[in-house]
């Protein structure tokens, strides 16, 4: 068994069939820029559109074809920890949900989970004078 077929079997199900299929160092560069993210990959990739721009032209191109159409969702692959402030302070900061997952290297629905969840019942507000 090579490195590289290693690797691949440590990857996630939704992205493990593109690296067995494209390679794994086309999966780590689509992980490094839309880990965390649903991307949408196009039947028909045009200039302009997110995938192309990051990967280039032949890369974009290859991994349309073979997704065609279809919506993944990309790990982000990096190690579990508590974000929930770190998610309201930039949710209080005027940030879009999809940029708190990129800038903190979560998915989305992380993001979500975090910004809904209600805080327990005994923890008391710094900010509440009643």
């Amino acid at each position: 068994m090579t490195d590289d077929s290693v690797a691949v079997a440590g990857l996630p199900k939704s992205i493990r069939d593109v690296a067995e299929t494209l390679g794994l160092p086309l999966v780590l560069n689509v992980i490094h820029h839309f880990g965390g993210q649903e991307i949408k990959f196009p039947k028909f990739l045009k200039e302009d559109h997110p995938v192309y721009r990051a990967l280039g032209k032949d890369d974009a191109t290859a991994l349309c074809n073979f997704l065609s159409g279809e919506m993944i969702y990309v790990p982000h692959m990096r190690q579990r920890r508590s974000i929930r402030m770190d998610v309201l302070a930039l949710e209080d900061a005027g940030r879009e949900r999809r940029e708190i997952a990129r800038i903190l290297g979560v998915s989305q629905r992380h993001v979500r989970r975090m910004a809904n969840k209600t805080p327990p019942a005994n923890q008391l507000s710094l900010f509440d004078f009643d």
